[in-house]
């Protein structure tokens, strides 16, 4: 399994973002003209671990989730609920390893041009198997 269709179906399958976004989780981008609150997320940053033996076979990845709204207030409440489900998750499927996820940064803006609100949050996972 990919890690993108992993962290797809996490956030999906989980009760508290499946009540704000349904299944409206996109990799890379947000579909022109799609229904809002959804959420896109992108790896921005990784790197193989090495030890003095070698590769040891897990990675570090940089995640950027974004939460998209009409409103401050419907991209605030997606955003606590993306928060909710990946930091501190551990667990795994189809041969990947997710050993930890880490809440990093979060930041709020608006987008002028789709008059869509962001709740932008950044997550350092570490993962083994694939």
């Amino acid at each position: 399994m990919t890690f993108g269709t992993y962290l797809r179906r996490l956030l999906t399958g989980d009760a508290g973002v499946a009540a704000l976004a349904a299944g409206r989780v996109y990799s890379e981008v947000l579909p022109q003209n799609g229904v809002v609150p959804a959420i896109v997320f992108n790896e921005v940053a990784g790197d193989s671990d090495v030890d003095l033996d070698g590769p040891t076979g897990i990675r570090s990845r940089r995640v950027q989730v974004d939460a998209w709204a009409k409103t401050r207030t419907e991209a605030t409440a997606l955003g606590l609920a993306v928060r909710a489900a990946l930091d501190g998750h551990v667990g795994g499927a189809a041969g990947l390893e997710v050993q930890s996820a880490f809440h990093l940064f979060e930041r709020w803006d608006f987008d002028a041009q789709t008059s869509l609100f962001r709740t932008s949050q950044d997550y350092e996972i570490w993962t083994s198997g694939e």
